[in-house]
C-alpha cells in the first residue's frame, strides 16, 4: 500500500513536474530582452512596410488611373479611415511606429483634395515606390 493515496499522488506528479511560473519570468527577464528587442524591431519594420504599401496604394489610382488601381486606393482609403484596433490596423500600425494616425489621416485626406485638383502631370506622390527598388538593389548587391 501506498504512503499516499492514488487523489494525493496525482496531485504530487502534478506539482512537482508542472512549469514554474516564477522561473519562467526569471528566464525572461534575464535572457529573452534580447529576443524581445530583436522582435519589436522585426514587427516594427513589418508595419512600417504596411504603411509605406498602404499609402502606395492609396496613391496609385492618382498617378496612373485604372479599374485595378481604384480598387487598391479605394481599399487603401478604407483601411486608412477605419477606427478599427486590430493588429495591423492603420491605428495600431501608428502608434506602433509613434506616429499619430489622425495627424497622418488628415494629411491624407489634404493631400487626396489637392490632387484632385491638379492635372496628372502636376500630381506628386507621397510614396515613391512599393520596395520594388529596394528589393532589385539587394538582389545586385
Amino acid at each position: 500500500m501506498s504512503f499516499f493515496g492514488r487523489n494525493q499522488t496525482d496531485s504530487f506528479t502534478r506539482g512537482m513536474f508542472s512549469p514554474d511560473p516564477l522561473s519562467r519570468l526569471q528566464y525572461e527577464k534575464a535572457h529573452g530582452v534580447k529576443e524581445n528587442l530583436a522582435g519589436q524591431q522585426a514587427l516594427k519594420s513589418l508595419m512600417l512596410a504596411v504603411l509605406e504599401n498602404g499609402l502606395a496604394c492609396f496613391q496609385s489610382y492618382f498617378f496612373q488611373p485604372s479599374a485595378t488601381n481604384e480598387n487598391l486606393s479605394q481599399e487603401a482609403e478604407e483601411w486608412i479611415s477605419s477606427e478599427e484596433e486590430d493588429v495591423f490596423s492603420f491605428n495600431n500600425v501608428c502608434e506602433t511606429l509613434g506616429l499619430d494616425p489622425k495627424k497622418i489621416r488628415k494629411g491624407l485626406h489634404q493631400w487626396k483634395a489637392k490632387q484632385m485638383r491638379l492635372p496628372l502631370k502636376e500630381r506628386k506622390p507621397l510614396v515613391t515606390n512599393k520596395g520594388k527598388s529596394q528589393i532589385k538593389r539587394r538582389k545586385a548587391a
